[in-house]
């Protein structure tokens, strides 16, 4: 009799269902212990870093509020400088050639910020030829003055209309003007450099056009008024083209590409704008006595002030958010008021000139939200809405067992107050 064999194959059934119980600490597997330990050591990298972030921003929000502080205050008492130096020695565009000079300066104090803010250090020859990319490839004394030629004429120029305005109107006025710049160089952005369209600052340029009329209003549109107040939209429209042209040529603005360019700016206003200083000279159209009656030390006061404020506006985001320094900018308004107050004690602010300085503060603040501002903001409010939800959702349910040992929330009943 022959025996039959058979293979017997495991049943492909479904599993027993098996209650896996958590077990105490003491029971648990030696390796498996170790294996949590390395985990939680992983981890405390990323935890040390969560705590070392907030002292981070808020050392940048506090070096933001001290530079902001800074440009204000430098700004201020620069154009106080300027409205003193044109009352004794008034010769604009002298006055903007000296003050022009002093941007040679720009790439050392650049390069002092690298050394200090920078891990690897470079030398100042590798460092100057890679901000000034956007020149060429070979630098040369005429490729140089050839690409800051234009920029040159235009920094000039926004200077020199800029301390006419100040001849005619108060500083206060100036600075306010001065503000609108921002609102000039987002409507060319918008047509020059096909930025995007966004309603909010179309709405803060009509309040900075708006402020700007309130202005011309509060004197009852006198000549001095209405000319003081156009050669500063003049000035501000300038220095808004300056900026729009600098970000088609280079790009997006860094400090590097700035520093390199504004040495630039000033090595050309020493070269090619002397001579103009000479033709208004013997012209008689800016004529001034020998050398030792020109106050230089107001002079030298006001250029280096100057100069610190366009550091401060460029080489500032290397420390801290660009927002602040921003913010330093819009300071400059109630600055210059303080210092009309405290100093020369001849500051008269009617209540349209506040209207029309708050509406400009009001236009420049909205300029400043970033472009996703509101996708940014819808997003949070979702956010905080949901959160709030679930935590109340958390709240106010019970869980039960299922039969087939799936956990289930249970709302909890509704409790009626009866008066």
């Amino acid at each position: 009799m022959n025996k039959l064999t058979a293979k017997i194959s495991p049943s492909s059934g479904p599993l027993p269902i098996t209650l896996h119980l958590p077990t105490p600490a003491s029971e648990k597997d030696p390796q498996e212990q170790n294996l949590v330990e390395d985990e939680s050591d992983e981890e405390r990298p990323s935890k040390r870093c969560c705590t070392r972030w907030p002292f981070r921003a808020v050392r940048r929000v506090t070096c933001g509020l001290i530079l902001g502080a800074c440009v204000a205050v430098s700004w201020a008492w620069g154009t106080h400088s300027a409205k003193e130096t044109l009352i004794k020695h008034p010769t604009p565009f002298f006055i903007i050639w000296f003050c022009s000079i002093w941007n040679i300066l720009f790439f050392p104090f650049y390069y002092l910020c690298h050394l200090l803010t920078e891990k690897q250090k470079q030398l100042p020859t590798t460092e100057f030829r890679k901000c000034s990319q956007f020149l060429g490839e070979e630098l040369t004394v005429r490729i140089v003055l050839k690409g800051a030629a234009p920029f040159s004429v235009l920094w000039s120029l926004s200077g020199y209309l800029y301390l006419l305005a100040l001849c005619r109107i108060s500083k206060v006025d100036v600075s306010a003007v001065l503000c609108c710049s921002q609102a000039f160089t987002f409507l060319l952005s918008w047509i020059g450099l096909k930025d995007r369209f966004m309603g909010v600052r179309v709405v803060a340029a009509v309040l900075s056009i708006t402020g700007i009329v309130m202005l011309v209003y509060g004197d009852g549109f006198h000549s001095d008024s209405i000319t003081g107040v156009a050669l500063g939209v003049g000035s501000a429209s300038t220095s808004a083209l300056f900026k729009v042209l600098f970000r088609k040529r280079v790009g997006n603005v860094h400090p590097g590409p700035a520093s390199v360019l504004l040495s630039c700016v000033g090595l050309c206003s020493f070269v090619l704008h002397s001579w103009v200083c000479v033709l208004l000279y013997f012209t008689h159209v800016e004529y001034w006595p020998s050398s030792q009656h020109i106050p230089w030390d107001k002079l030298c006061v006001m250029a280096s002030l100057l100069l610190v404020f366009n550091v401060l506006v460029n080489l500032g985001r290397m420390f801290t958010y660009p927002s602040l320094i921003s913010l330093g900018i819009l300071l400059t308004i109630p600055a210059s008021a303080a210092v009309d107050t405290f100093v020369t004690v001849t500051l008269d602010i009617s209540h349209v000139r506040t209207a029309a300085a708050s509406i400009i503060s009001a236009g420049y603040l909205m300029l400043q939200l970033p472009e996703n501002w509101d996708e940014s903001t819808l997003r949070w409010l979702s956010t905080l809405w949901c959160g709030n939800w679930r935590e109340d959702s958390v709240l106010g349910e019970e869980t039960v067992g299922d039969p087939a040992g799936i956990a289930r929330a249970k709302p909890k009943p509704a409790i009626v107050a009866l008066s």
